[in-house]
């Protein structure tokens, strides 16, 4: 196999015809206009010279370029080829028409390729005598960057023409993606059309573009933002390919806001106006990180995770080519398929099934694959299994609960009815959960958090009752409550905590020990020691430390801090929607586990060094909360919060 016949000189054709000449094969390009053939080999000399200066081509350009050469005369060009890849406009009577010319001139054995983004080859095969020769083969725009191409099987092709097409698509310097039946769309534009799709409802609902795009580039980590993407390709081209699949069964709503944006002529960049205003070619729109969160990204994949379930669910490709499809073709940071196992299957079904009832569209049905997953608790990483299995393994410390997921841990603290409170079995329990997550090699980062409507409010008001003199205290503290301080202090990887509620006391110094603190808009945050005759030993120096004299008024006053406020003042680093803290907490685990774990660990023993400059001052204040045990206040305080009284002081 030598030579390979391009027909079409458009923006695939000419790049597809790139990619095969640097490949070594003799091209000849076929166009209906010698001026479009002239324009195709510009734009392939002006690459190839790019190619070369970034020394990503071994040859001269110009030696690659004379394996090119065009014609407008098919018949002829058709008598010379060894493999055909046609690359013309989106209609199926014009593919029919070449399609019948090339089988009356081409030899036996040469392969017919399309590269169509919509019409199924069963219906273009259908213009040859030889049927089991014609095969898919979408490439992906730009073919010189993107290497990866989607073959799909019609009804009639043969085994064979699939097996030399991948040989090709290899010669070629392409990964591939097997697509087993020929279903309109075939498998990354099915999948594009639902993400398109839901971006797109969410602005006619009212969101922003921008709040869209950012929760997609800075939380699900893709290159460009969806409405971006949509503004690139062309509005109208996303209105034509939606209906052109309607046409061919696809359960799909057309989005009234394309037809009027078509209409006032906002086609995206090439109008200078779609979603987005731009300026000149090739802008790109900045899109500001701060509104990541006022989306959720779960509702922007759901449906192309259910539509996914469906090709899977259908045998028309494999999960792993359905996530390698997304990952080279879009530029998807992991599988899609992967991401559902993150976010848990369970979420994507409840996300589908509100989505079903507040729509009234049957195209939001979750797929009985994903319904047959619930049901087996088959959720994801939380579960060790979903679309993919995955390392899992729970264990109780008391009322501490340990989950290894994978690659990271979750840690809950699980005394609801008590606001997740601190007495012994708490502090021991979080020592050996944090403990068995840092000898784990597998987990890269911790997470934490607390069950119910509570991360933690503080130390069990009855322990602290029961002691009648300093050395109770004492002894509680030496023995239970800072071996897992001393754990905190040295631990080498990063730790993540899910704020989900009331985090008093003990429960928000904790928080000054890890590494990043994401808070539900639900959250609150004070240190009430002093109200009950004693101290927060944590907050009063290493957070004093950290945050600066502001800080020293809600020592003093007990004073709670909305998620706000505490982000404001540098204790909390992210507030997000209720609903989103956990997902967020993986987001940030899959950011830090982007690090090299001897990286991670020389910054986290950096970090540590840093805090245990402030050992003195902590065992002061160690010291100075054991002494204030015996006195009248501490006595005062503990009634007064047991009767619910305001304590009388009896002064220094």
């Amino acid at each position: 196999m030598k030579n390979v016949l391009v027909i079409g000189a458009g923006t695939m054709g000419h790049g597809i015809a790139e990619v095969c000449a640097i490949a070594g094969y003799n091209v000849t390009i076929v166009d209906i206009k010698d001026e479009f053939l002239e324009k195709a080999v510009k734009k392939i000399g002006w690459s190839l010279k790019k190619l070369e200066s970034k020394k990503k081509i071994k040859e001269n350009a110009e030696d690659v370029l004379k394996r090119i050469k065009t014609t407008t005369n098919l018949e002829e060009a058709a008598k010379e080829a060894d493999f055909v890849i046609e690359a013309v406009i989106e209609d199926t009577d014009v593919k029919k028409d070449i399609f019948k010319r090339l089988d009356e001139n081409c030899k036996e054995g040469v392969i017919f390729s399309t590269n169509t983004s919509t019409i199924p080859i069963t219906d273009i095969s259908s213009a040859t005598r030889r049927p089991e020769s014609v095969i898919g083969l979408h490439f992906f725009n730009p073919p010189t960057l993107i290497k990866l191409v989607e073959i799909i099987r019609g009804e009639r092709t043969s085994d064979e023409t699939v097996e030399k097409t991948k040989e090709f698509a290899k010669t070629i310097g392409m990964d591939y993606v097997l697509v087993e039946k020929d279903v309109p769309g075939f498998l990354v534009n099915r999948i594009n059309l639902r993400v398109f799709t839901e971006a797109i409802r969410m602005v006619e609902e009212g969101f922003k573009p921008e709040e869209i795009d950012s929760a997609v580039k800075y939380r699900l980590g893709l290159p460009m933002g969806i409405l971006e993407v949509v503004d690139f390709s062309g509005v109208d081209i996303v209105f034509y390919v939606t209906h052109e699949m309607m046409k061919r069964g696809v359960n799909v709503k057309p989005s009234k806001l394309v037809e009027e944006m078509i209409k006032e002529g906002r086609l995206g960049m090439k109008s200078g106006r779609g979603f987005y205003e731009h300026k000149g070619v090739y802008h790109r729109v900045k899109i500001p990180r701060n509104l990541a969160y006022r989306v959720n990204p779960v509702r922007i994949l759901a449906p192309a995770i259910n539509e996914a379930s469906w090709l899977l669910r259908n045998g028309i490709a494999t999960r792993e080519d359905i996530d390698k499809a997304m990952v080279l073709g879009m530029g998807y940071p992991k599988g899609l398929l992967e991401m559902a196992d993150d976010f848990g299957i369970d979420m994507v079904v409840e996300t589908l099934e509100a989505r079903a009832k507040e729509t009234g569209l049957d195209e939001y049905s979750p797929d009985p694959l994903l319904v047959e997953m619930v049901e087996a608790k088959k959720l994801g990483k939380k579960s060790g299994e979903g679309f993919y299995t995955w390392n899992y393994e729970q264990v109780d410390f008391g009322p501490v609960r340990y989950e290894k997921r994978h690659n990271y841990a979750l840690i809950t603290m699980r005394r609801p009815d008590k606001l997740n409170s601190l007495n012994e079995e708490m502090w021991t329990g979080l020592n050996q959960a944090f403990k068995k997550a840092e000898e784990d090699k597998d987990v890269r980062a911790v997470l934490i958090t607390g069950e119910g409507k509570a991360f933690c409010a503080g130390d069990d008001i009855s322990v602290m009752g029961s002691w009648k003199k300093f050395t109770d205290g004492r002894d509680f503290f030496e023995k239970v409550a800072l071996p897992l301080v001393a754990t905190l202090m040295e631990y080498t990887k990063p730790t993540i905590s899910l704020v989900n509620g009331y985090a008093f006391g003990g429960g928000m110094e904790l928080n000054l020990l890890f590494d990043i603190v994401i808070a539900s808009e639900k959250a609150s945050f004070a240190v009430p020691e002093g109200l009950i005759g004693a101290m927060p030993p944590i907050a009063s120096t290493i957070g004093v430390a950290m945050l600066g004299r502001k800080f020293i008024k809600y020592c003093l006053t007990g004073d709670q801090l909305d998620p706000e406020e505490a982000e404001e003042l540098g204790f909390v680093d992210v507030v997000v929607p209720h609903d989103q803290l956990e997902m967020a907490g993986i987001e940030y685990v899959e950011k830090v586990s982007r690090l090299a774990p001897l990286s991670v660990k020389a910054i986290k023993e950096s970090v540590n060094a840093v805090r245990k400059t402030f050992t003195e001052a902590l065992e002061l204040s160690k010291r100075e909360i054991v002494m204030l045990i015996p006195t009248s206040d501490f006595a005062e305080g503990m009634m007064a919060f047991v009767k619910k009284k305001r304590p009388v002081w009896k002064g220094y």
